[in-house]
């Protein structure tokens, strides 16, 4: 690179700020660092566009009642040769063509669906899936006064009140 001409490395620094554009010593430092980014940065753009489809496959098929982990041994041992990045597609954008995806790896492998959990509200606080004490307060707060912030469309009546407060 150091046979470069100059022309070739104001190209390069076209869209530098201050010196790093028009001053030569600091350019050529500046050039050669912007293409070591860009041939590292050509390396992990697999790896991440991998891991946003593996997200996205999760997430299509946990609304199934299956893990990311079973769907994946059940297709590798079925008759179905789809890429993650096919499967990814069809979960954004076709949802019915990937349950039924979904649908045949489970007949072809037998598989059971996941329970799915029914929390109460106290329960989901008891347990600290929704947040801590401050958001609890707040929340019963909210359901008090009827705000529609906290998730009601509707004041309470009283006996509900009650039994919201008794936590029934």
């Amino acid at each position: 690179m150091a046979n470069w001409s100059l022309k070739k490395y104001l190209e390069l620094a076209k869209g530098f700020q201050g010196r790093a554009r028009n001053t030569s010593k600091i350019m050529m430092n500046r050039v050669q660092k912007s293409l070591q980014y860009a041939y590292v940065s050509r390396r992990l753009r697999p790896r991440i566009l991998r891991r946003e489809w593996i997200q996205a496959i999760n997430a299509g098929v946990r609304e199934h009642r299956i893990s990311y982990s079973q769907f994946i041994f059940g297709l590798n041992h079925s008759n179905i040769q789809l890429d993650r990045k096919i499967l990814a597609n069809l979960a954004i954008n076709e949802p019915f063509s990937f349950k039924t995806v979904v649908d045949e790896v489970k007949i072809q492998n037998s598989m059971k669906e996941k329970p799915q959990d029914q929390v109460s509200l106290d329960q989901a606080f008891e347990r600290g899936l929704i947040a801590n004490n401050v958001t609890q307060t707040w929340f019963k707060k909210g359901i008090k006064e009827g705000h529609k912030l906290y998730g009601l469309k509707r004041e309470l009546t009283p006996e509900e009140l009650k039994k919201f407060e008794k936590g029934e």
